[in-house]
């Protein structure tokens, strides 16, 4: 078996990932308008309003922007190391299409729970990708 197409969709589900922490980092660097008196209201309580985490004085607004930087750095993450590997023999680079499905899927299964559709979809296709690497990828012991 022939490595050519698992070694593109492993690069593809790479650059995917990068794609996905990019435009993810979009969110980070505008910011909220509230549409209305409500969403004015709560932005101001989430960003204003501090409460005792453990010794540390934190908004709810700080625990979601470092979590949505948590998410990016995440992706990006494991774009750049998918990167680094791609050059790599074929079993390697399939445990490691298997480690990217696993978290991908547990991420998707986050996203279907708290997310709106643009999370999901960026996830699931990008989950798909790595699936579709790690079938074609040869296993251990074939060529």
């Amino acid at each position: 078996m022939t490595d050519k197409w698992g070694r593109r969709l492993f690069k593809a589900g790479a650059v995917a990932l990068l794609i996905l922490g990019l435009v993810h980092s979009l969110s980070l660097i505008r910011e909220q308008v509230p549409a209305n008196e409500t969403e004015k209201q709560l932005l101001g309580l989430m960003s204003g309003y501090r409460f005792n985490l453990m010794g540390s004085m934190r908004s709810m607004d700080d625990l979601v922007r470092g979590f949505s930087v948590s998410f990016m750095l995440g992706a990006l993450g494991f774009g750049f190391f998918d990167l680094l590997l791609w050059g790599e023999r074929p079993v390697l680079l399939k445990r490691a299409a298997l480690a990217n499905i696993i978290w991908l899927a547990a991420m998707t299964a986050v996203s279907l729970r708290y997310f709106f559709i643009i999370p999901i979809l960026f996830l699931a296709v990008t989950l798909l990708i790595f699936v579709l690497a790690w079938l074609k990828l040869p296993a251990e012991g074939t060529t």
